[in-house]
């Protein structure tokens, strides 16, 4: 493949969805730095990762995908290079999340860096930090109780038993008290949740059966599909339907 290695082209795809989410949100992009830090990891020149920057607007420009202004399409890659970056673009650990996601995710991550969030001057206060954001992920106390009861502490879609990473998820997003109801919740893992609030995962309503998004086909996470989820212990606290259909809905794949 041009004797690119497959880490460097990764790296390269990477890169460029990065760099295509801090142009959608208008943020500052120093790309002459961008290759020379890729040089350094990475291997190559920064002029070889800048024109291998422009061989991926090619090959989104074939794909009929938007590609960075800027880094005009550059023609001259082989067929190999080129069916790899397909994959890359196609599957990649980043393509996975929708831009609009991608650039929410990019202003929390602006909102950390500028706040000072992890301080190792600081550390007590960066532990005291972490439990509360551990707290806050795992949900309003009661209503995690109730789930933790409703579904004997397991992930309503892995089976997963460890406690300590079981989280509260609203199927419709929480507005109150009111939607803190278990027939609006699921217990699930940290990952899982993180996977169903991003719309990557999902129930269909009409089996009840988990379904995995196709950009996560290559993943872990797709042993998941087809797996009846979990019915809670107590017929009460069964999920509304109504709200996995809306959530579903809301999955646009």
């Amino acid at each position: 493949m041009d004797d690119w290695t497959h880490e460097q082209l990764a790296a390269a795809v990477d890169a460029y969805r990065w760099m295509q989410v801090r142009t959608a949100e208008g943020l500052k992009l120093n790309k002459t730095q961008l290759y020379r830090d890729l040089a350094l990891k990475h291997g190559r020149t920064p002029k070889a990762w800048e024109y291998r920057m422009q061989n991926i607007s090619h090959v989104l420009d074939k794909l009929k995908e938007d590609w960075i202004e800027g880094l005009k399409p550059a023609k001259n890659v082989g067929p190999e290079v080129t069916g790899a970056l397909i994959k890359l673009l196609k599957v990649g650990p980043t393509s996975a999340v929708s831009p609009a996601t991608l650039i929410r995710l990019e202003q929390q991550r602006q909102l950390v860096d500028e706040s000072g969030y992890f301080l190792p001057e600081n550390v007590e206060d960066q532990r005291n930090q972490a439990l509360r954001s551990i707290v806050q992920r795992q949900g309003q106390r009661e209503f995690r109780a109730a789930l933790l009861e409703a579904y004997g502490s397991k992930c309503a879609m892995t089976g997963c038993d460890v406690v300590d990473v079981l989280e509260a998820a609203h199927i419709h997003r929480y507005m109150g008290k009111e939607t803190n109801v278990v027939s609006n919740g699921l217990l699930l893992r940290a990952d899982v949740h993180t996977l169903f609030d991003l719309f990557l995962i999902g129930v269909e309503p009409t089996t009840m059966q988990i379904c995995v998004a196709p950009s996560l086909a290559a993943s872990i996470y797709a042993q998941l599909k087809g797996r009846p989820l979990a019915t809670p212990s107590c017929k009460r606290h069964l999920v509304d339907k109504s709200l996995i259909e809306k959530h579903r809905a809301l999955c646009e794949w």
